[in-house]
C-alpha cells in the first residue's frame, strides 16, 4: 500500500468519509432521526408521525393525520433544535410534513 492508506480503518470512520463525499447526512444524524425519533418528538407524537427521508437540509416526516401534521409544523424550530442536540449536526434546517394515514402511501 502506498500514500497514507496504511492499514485497516474503523468502519464508522470509512462510512462517515464516504457519506461526506456523497454530501449525505452523517451517521450520527441518521441514527438520531431514525432511531431516536421518540426521544426527539416524544412518545405521543412518535406514535403518529415518523421520519421518512432527509432531502438535503430538509427532514421529511409522515404524519397519520392533519392534526399531528399541524402539531409538527408548529414545533418545527424546537424539533430542529432537538435534532441538532441529539445528533451533534446542524444540517437539518427545515421539516416538511406530509399526511398519509397508516397503511397508505404519502402524498406530496
Amino acid at each position: 500500500m502506498s500514500g497514507g492508506d496504511d492499514g485497516p480503518r474503523r468502519l464508522r470512520s470509512s462510512l462517515d468519509r464516504m457519506m461526506r463525499h456523497m454530501n449525505a447526512p452523517s451517521i450520527d444524524l441518521l441514527r438520531a432521526v431514525f432511531v431516536e425519533w421518540p426521544e426527539i418528538v416524544g412518545e405521543d407524537v412518535a406514535e403518529h408521525a415518523r421520519p421518512s427521508a432527509i432531502d438535503g437540509q430538509t427532514l421529511v416526516v409522515i404524519a397519520d393525520d392533519t392534526t399531528w401534521a399541524s402539531q409538527l409544523r408548529w414545533l418545527e424550530n424546537q424539533l430542529i433544535s432537538r435534532i441538532e442536540k441529539v445528533s451533534g449536526s446542524d444540517r437539518i434546517k427545515a421539516i416538511k410534513v406530509r399526511v398519509a394515514p397508516q397503511g397508505s402511501s404519502p402524498s406530496d
